[in-house]
């Protein structure tokens, strides 16, 4: 699926358009606790959350995630966009909940990446 593919599936609308828009997504990490991310996200996977802080964009950029995708239409402040165009991290923003962009997202044939033991 390409990143285009993931917005237009879950109408969500360009903050800060920083990755090309045809580039692969290997997948997406629902979450708003950063130590998660950091712990769990997969390189090229799509960063879904509610925090629109700074730290959310610097966390992705440091395991390269592509983008962020902040949910129930929340307002991207000036430090998010910053770090954003600093990182080279696309942000896009939704009216939906993290639960239906998960849903849909499985629904278009992005498929949930599990953790072997």
């Amino acid at each position: 699926m390409t990143l285009a593919d993931l917005i237009d599936a879950v109408k969500a609308d360009a903050v800060v358009t920083a990755v090309d828009p045809s580039a692969e997504v290997s997948g997406c990490f629902a979450a708003d606790l950063m130590s998660d991310v950091l712990a769990f996200a997969r390189p090229g996977s799509v960063l879904i959350t509610g925090l629109t802080t700074d730290q959310a964009v610097r966390t992705a950029a440091i395991k390269h995630l592509p983008a962020v995708l902040v949910v129930e239409g929340k307002q991207v402040g000036v430090e998010m966009t910053e770090a954003a165009r600093d990182e080279g991290v696309s942000i896009y923003r939704t009216m939906l909940s993290k639960y239906e962009v998960c849903g849909l997202l499985m629904q278009a044939g992005l498929r949930p990446y599990r953790k072997t033991v």
